[in-house]
């Protein structure tokens, strides 16, 4: 395992103790903001991890994230549907990547789904975008 996915899983332990002791931030559509900061160098540009959970099978609508997302799949199966190819399936242990402004749907398993998520976002900028 590459250094980097050891210091995502890293991360996620420390996404899910933060989100159980985090009891003051809510939940909105399965997304827990854990933290935010702001990107060195950069003044209009924060970076927000996040917990994804879904309970059971689930389909997101259609949508984009305008600055991109990283994520990594701590619990159950994934298929993500993008415009720019074939479905592709994430497994827990795997990472995955969404480019900005490239719209995807999010389908997931029977079992429960959980997922650590980074987001890049220009301050003022949504951090989700729906597409009809």
């Amino acid at each position: 395992m590459g250094s980097w996915v050891k210091a995502l899983v890293i991360l996620a332990g420390s996404a899910t103790i933060a989100a159980a002791q985090q009891e003051d931030r809510e939940a909105v559509g399965g997304f827990t903001e854990l933290h935010r900061g702001q990107v060195a160098g950069e003044t209009d540009l924060e970076l927000v991890m996040g917990l994804v959970e879904r309970t059971g099978p689930s389909i997101s609508g259609k949508h984009y994230h305008p600055g991109g997302e990283f994520g990594f799949v701590l619990e159950g199966i994934t298929t993500i549907v993008t415009e720019d190819g074939p479905p592709v399936t994430v497994k827990a242990g795997s990472s995955f990547y969404q480019p900005p402004g490239k719209w995807h749907i999010i389908k997931t398993g029977s079992g429960d789904t959980k997922a650590v998520v980074f987001r890049a976002i220009r301050k003022g900028d949504p951090m989700i975008v729906e597409v009809e």
